[in-house]
């Protein structure tokens, strides 16, 4: 069976949720490795290899989210959680420019306490110290809506208008909402985060998208956070990397 499967990635047709069962049942890494090439070289024969320097700001750990896996968020009542100042974030960002860093991933815990305006401002205060913005993964920018009472599509413009230039893929963990409601039952469910990242590839912002994998997810959860990615992107063509987290 697996030799059918090869011939089909070789072939270019895509392969169904049962060839990704035998593949991840009995495929070795090298023939994983193999087909995955065979993919990449034939979407970009040019044979380039691209990548930026960059760094993480999390910009706070107070977080009302609460997910069980983290050991980072602070609950809001924590006198030792803490929330950068400009100043402060200004100093991350010169330290990485130079080093050559050229872009800035930010996150941050879901803060109750921070308006939507907070945000702009400190995306404004980024861009005109000439970095990439790629900031707020799509929990924090359903956090943003629910906390101003706005729509997603009015949230991710604004940020768009203060300097925001890509979003990254945090808050994924397994696209189930099985799983969500064991790991993080306060964070936004698997439509939800998909919506955000449908919304804004619709507005020309690109993202990625991550997979948090080898917790309590099943391993057809697994299939089902691969096939929503996939699906999205036929959708969009807006995701620029996939992360695979374990």
């Amino acid at each position: 069976m697996i030799d059918t499967i090869i011939d089909k990635i070789s072939s270019d047709i895509r392969i169904s949720d049962d060839d990704y069962r035998v593949l991840e049942q009995s495929a070795d890494l090298h023939t994983l490795g193999f087909l995955a090439d065979t993919v990449r070289r034939r979407k970009h024969p040019e044979r380039n290899v691209t990548y930026v320097i960059d760094r993480n700001i999390n910009y706070t750990d107070i977080c009302v989210s609460a997910c069980k896996f983290c050991a980072f968020y602070k609950g809001p009542e924590d006198p030792t959680g803490f929330l950068l100042s400009f100043d402060e974030i200004g100093e991350k960002i010169k330290e990485t420019q130079d080093l050559g860093g050229t872009q800035i991933l930010l996150q941050g815990g879901l803060h109750p306490d921070l308006p939507l305006e907070y945000y702009e401002k400190m995306v404004r205060f980024m861009r005109d110290t000439g970095i990439h913005v790629h900031g707020f993964s799509p929990p924090e920018i359903h956090h943003f809506a629910e906390i101003s009472s706005l729509p997603i599509k009015t949230v991710i413009s604004r940020l768009m208008d203060a300097g925001l230039g890509s979003i990254p893929g945090g808050g994924a963990e397994i696209l189930s909402d099985r799983v969500r409601s064991l790991t993080a039952p306060k964070k936004c469910n698997a439509d939800e985060w998909l919506g955000v990242m449908t919304t804004a590839h619709e507005m020309g912002l690109r993202t990625t998208a991550t997979m948090m994998f080898g917790h309590v997810e099943t391993k057809d959860e697994s299939l089902e956070h691969l096939r929503r990615v996939r699906k999205t992107q036929d959708q969009t063509g807006g995701f620029t990397a996939f992360i695979p987290c374990p």
